[in-house]
């Protein structure tokens, strides 16, 4: 009796520990070992805060990295070979992350520092949703390198292994993987738009839009439902900084003052065209100056053209290269 018990739960856990050997032979996630590169196409599960760490841990003892842009996938398009016009600085790199936080740039500039590199130069692109996000209600696409959180190893393993297996992931990876052939139902785990990551600086760059902007803009920006109209009323939004996340904000301060770093932090024009709270805005120039804030929020030349935008979640390179050149200028 004990005998087909046994058999019966054996024959039902076979298909667990295949799934289990895959993902520890497969490492969909590329989390179990140090990449030199990451593919392409898997923007919607691969970590961007893990790539960023990674990269920037195969370089840095050769680079020897002194200057850094920290902020969410809207900064990708502050390139650093255009930046390094700037700073005199042939290779700054992107340290980035999605939905990032200011508690994860807080925590990775206190890490670069404690690898010995130092901070001459650091550009910090902001906007509201760095204080809006939450990384460790994300899930496993935002949680944050362990390495620079200090989160214990095993739990950090543990949250993408639970995305694995309870969310459907490993249907879409294997499917994929065999027949090299994108389905709808992927589109929540896989990225059908190609992305690319470049080596040693990291930047991200959104290849798809570019190539289907080139090929036809007029048809691209007239997508039905692709952006919506904006209010011609000014946008006030509430506060968002909280009480707790000042303490990461002066961590922030701390760490650039003991590296008398040369820093400016662009408030970005996102394209809802809401202005960053007033009250948001004391609360940084308590720490930072106002010499240091660049404010492009709400309506402005960039704001008020959708052709500015690849989507409404993120602006284009050549904004970022304007704002650059307006807040660099002697």
């Amino acid at each position: 009796m004990f005998l087909k018990f046994f058999k019966k739960i054996l024959i039902f856990l076979i298909p667990v520990i295949l799934l289990g050997i895959g993902y520890f032979v497969f490492d969909p996630f590329h989390i179990l070992h140090a990449y030199e590169a990451y593919p392409d196409n898997y923007a919607k599960s691969l970590n961007r805060d893990r790539i960023s760490t990674q990269v920037f841990l195969n370089n840095n003892t050769k680079q020897d990295y002194r200057s850094f842009i920290f902020g969410s996938s809207r900064s990708s398009v502050f390139y650093t070979k255009d930046w390094a016009e700037h700073i005199n600085d042939k290779t700054p790199y992107h340290f980035d992350a999605s939905c990032e936080t200011v508690y994860g740039i807080a925590t990775k500039l206190e890490f670069i520092e404690k690898q010995g590199n130092k901070l001459d130069n650091v550009l910090l692109v902001w906007d509201r949703s760095i204080f809006e996000y939450e990384q460790d209600t994300l899930g496993c696409v935002f949680i944050q390198d362990y390495r620079v959180s200090q989160l214990p190893w095993l739990k950090y393993q543990t949250i993408f292994l639970n995305s694995y297996f309870s969310q459907g992931f490993f249907a879409a990876f294997y499917d994929y993987m065999i027949f090299k052939k994108f389905r709808n139902y992927m589109k929540t785990f896989l990225e059908f738009r190609k992305i690319n990551y470049t080596p040693v600086v990291n930047d991200f760059i959104f290849t798809s839009y570019i190539d289907e902007i080139k090929a036809d803009s007029v048809k691209y920006y007239n997508q039905p439902n692709f952006f919506y109209e904006r209010s011609p009323e000014k946008q006030l939004v509430g506060k968002v900084i909280q009480p707790y996340q000042v303490q990461y904000i002066e961590r922030i301060q701390q760490v650039l003052d003991r590296n008398k770093t040369n820093y400016k932090i662009v408030l970005g024009p996102t394209y809802d065209q809401k202005y960053f709270n007033a009250e948001d805005m004391k609360v940084l120039e308590k720490f930072f100056g106002k010499e240091h804030i660049y404010d492009f929020s709400g309506q402005n030349e960039y704001t008020n053209d959708k052709t500015n935008y690849y989507e409404i979640y993120h602006y284009k390179p050549n904004v970022a290269r304007d704002i650059m050149n307006k807040i660099y200028q002697k």
